[in-house]
């Protein structure tokens, strides 16, 4: 397990910034029921305070993909493990992500539910932003925050299945 972990967002930095992009949420989807649908494992904290500041009827709902492995980069491969959803035809979604980089889960997941579920409205929002590494263009209606080229952990994030439980997002110098 590596040591030496730099923070680059402190826990109430990111609570506020949830608190920012909930109201977002609640201006753009009013009342109307929305069924998010969190990206298992590393949005579980950022999807569970965001609903928690949620105004209309939520759905919550979990999928599971991978594209790390035990790597620091994606390996430019989406695997879905669990694509189990309910009915989503005509519905409104808010698909939940930790961090966009390469673009390919976000795309992935969006295509997904857009071509296999026919859902009425489809928004995207990621914690982070990692629009350095970006090999598909996807639409990010909202996010938390720009980072860099540094591999993030924290707040869900982890390394090899570590440093999830941190409550900030930090990173390892090089």
């Amino acid at each position: 397990m590596k040591s030496g972990l730099i923070e680059l967002f402190s826990e109430e930095t990111i609570k506020q910034r949830v608190s920012e992009l909930a109201q977002k949420v609640n201006e753009v989807f009013g009342d109307e029921e929305v069924v998010v649908v969190a990206v298992l494992a590393g949005s579980i904290l950022f999807a569970s305070d965001l609903v928690k500041r949620l105004n209309m009827p939520v759905q919550l709902e979990f999928v599971r993909l991978t594209s790390y492995g035990e790597g620091t980069k994606s390996s430019g491969n989406v695997k879905p493990v669990d694509l189990t959803l309910p009915v989503l035809e005509g519905r409104n979604v808010l698909i939940v992500e930790d961090i966009v980089d390469s673009g390919l889960t976000a795309k992935f997941i969006i295509d997904y539910i857009k071509l296999q579920h026919k859902a009425e409205k489809i928004r995207f929002i990621t914690l982070l932003d990692k629009t350095c590494a970006r090999k598909e263009d996807v639409q990010i209606d909202f996010k938390g925050f720009e980072v860099g080229d540094k591999f993030v952990v924290g707040y869900g994030m982890d390394y090899r299945g570590y440093y999830r439980n941190l409550p900030y997002i930090g990173y390892f110098p090089e």
